[in-house]
């Protein structure tokens, strides 16, 4: 594996590396390590996040597309992560969604829990801080507040013909009643997204060897989630504090939009954490479960964490694009040489067992009675 370089970043930031091993969740999975590596031990591995001009993605031209999705593949195969730039998404939607987040989280809790997230059988709402644990290592729980959403049919740009049974396998939201700007807002920049994500999914395509459109049928009424989050401070008295813990992201594929504050870091192959910096005009990008399952191993889920130890209030807000909820593996994919290394699974079927996971493990320590 070759190392991947940027070419522009706003600091350079040295890897940490902590500790004999790191622990993390991955795929659905708790208690996962993997050993730190130093000197002669070390491998081949990324040490920073490439960046990828993916205005090409927009041309009339395959050419352009095309050399847009072996940068975007290359980036897939060596790292599971990469900042786009030149993604065409409005600057004013960016800065009319900080200025709500910013006024969401700025409500009191009590207020916020109205609509926590055990109330919601598909676990949307509110969840407040130390409401989740990533890290069993960790003492406590993650120290971030967060709202999530999920796909509506209604508010996708290009709407879906849905059967009787696609409908009520479809998440329900739940919504401050009395804010119905909050919601207009949330999806707006909900709906948008979608788009620049099926533009990135024929890219995906393109760079798996499909053709460009192989993947269109299963995004058409996609499973789609977007939180908005807010980080406080990190306590610097308290050792095992941390923003959220190292995991990685059940989905097709994740598009983070975050703030200046910075804190985002990825654990390449040497269990060194590697800083994704914030870059100005860019968001980054990374490879889901789903996304690794259905290119069967071709691309990396990697695992990654927020550490916000900058003394200020970190926000950041993911949108997380998965195939409908009736989706399965990509046939390109499997080959002679390259066997299916997982059992056929629906997405549907993959979110209700990691859903019920989380149900389960969270109350065996009294969270979501």
């Amino acid at each position: 594996m070759s190392t991947t370089t940027v070419t522009e970043t706003p600091t350079k930031v040295a890897t940490k590396i902590e500790g004999d091993y790191v622990y993390f969740h991955y795929d659905g999975r708790f208690g996962e390590r993997r050993k730190v590596l130093t000197g002669e031990e070390m491998k081949s591995t990324f040490t920073e996040i490439p960046i990828i001009d993916v205005g090409g993605m927009f041309s009339e031209k395959l050419e352009d597309r095309m050399k847009v999705a072996k940068q975007v593949a290359q980036a897939c195969e060596d790292v599971g992560f990469f900042y786009m730039k030149n993604h065409g998404v409005e600057q004013k939607l960016i800065d009319d969604q900080w200025k709500i987040m910013k006024e969401y989280f700025a409500m009191p809790l009590e207020k916020k829990m109205e609509h926590y997230i055990y109330k919601n059988k598909d676990l949307k709402g509110y969840e407040p801080v130390h409401g989740a644990r990533l890290d069993d290592t960790k003492p406590r729980g993650d120290r971030k507040e967060s709202f999530l959403n999920s796909y509506d049919p209604e508010y996708d740009p290009v709407p879906p013909t849905l059967s009787e049974a696609s409908k009520r396998m479809m998440n329900l939201n739940q919504w401050p009643a009395e804010w119905p700007e909050f919601k207009e807002q949330i999806m707006a920049y909900h709906s948008r997204f979608i788009t620049l994500a099926r533009q990135l999914t024929r890219c995906f395509a393109l760079g798996l060897g499909a053709e460009e459109t192989a993947l269109d049928k299963l995004v058409d009424a996609p499973n789609t989630n977007q939180k908005i989050l807010h980080y406080p401070p990190q306590d610097p008295d308290i050792k095992d504090d941390t923003g959220i813990g190292a995991h990685t992201d059940f989905t097709l594929f994740t598009i983070l939009n975050q703030d200046k504050v910075g804190g985002l870091e990825v654990l390449n192959a040497n269990a060194h954490w590697v800083p994704a910096a914030p870059i100005e005009g860019t968001f980054v990008v990374n490879v889901g479960d789903f996304l690794m399952r259905m290119a069967n191993n071709r691309f990396v889920s990697t695992v990654h964490r927020v550490v916000n130890e900058s003394g200020k209030e970190r926000y950041s807000t993911p949108f997380f694009f998965s195939p409908n909820l009736d989706a399965v593996c990509l046939p390109e994919c499997c080959s002679a040489d390259r066997p299916a290394a997982y059992e056929p699974l629906t997405v549907g079927d993959y979110y209700e067992l990691r859903h019920s996971m989380q149900r389960h493990r969270f109350k065996t320590r009294g969270i979501g009675q």
